[in-house]
């Protein structure tokens, strides 16, 4: 997940410049470009913490649908803290398909759907967790 964005960034932003849409006296492309290897590394260390706080004591791949029914205000929290990145990955999907035709939107497909896919197996497997106490 974190190397699928500076990927897609350095695929997306030469396509949009090589599609004349930006200003000519703009900055360069070269500074989102740049600036998504720096959010990538700095990143890194948050998602992989993040990643083994949620699979740590874990033995099973857990459910997507996972709900703690003896612990409901620690499952409402927890699908909380998911569900308001997963949103943003929504509105971008939306603003990804709402693109208009040619637009270089669509580059993003796949790293939208992967980091929504992160978020809700990181839910599930926190919900999916036996309660050892």
């Amino acid at each position: 997940m974190i190397l699928g964005f500076p990927a897609t960034s350095w695929i997306y932003w030469p396509a949009v410049g090589d599609a004349g849409v930006l200003s000519p006296e703009a900055d360069t492309i070269v500074i989102p470009m740049m600036s998504s290897i720096f959010l990538a590394v700095v990143l890194l260390p948050v998602v992989c913490s993040i990643t083994w706080l949620c699979l740590r004591g874990n033995d099973d791949a857990g459910s997507l649908l996972a709900w703690n029914t003896a612990r409901p205000t620690r499952s409402a929290m927890v699908t909380l803290c998911f569900a308001i990145p997963f949103t943003v990955g929504l509105s971008s999907l939306v603003d990804e398909f709402t693109a208009p035709p040619g637009w270089h939107g669509l580059m993003w497909l796949p790293y939208t759907l992967a980091a929504m896919s992160w978020l809700g197996a990181m839910r599930g497997a926190v919900l999916s967790k036996r309660d050892d106490g």
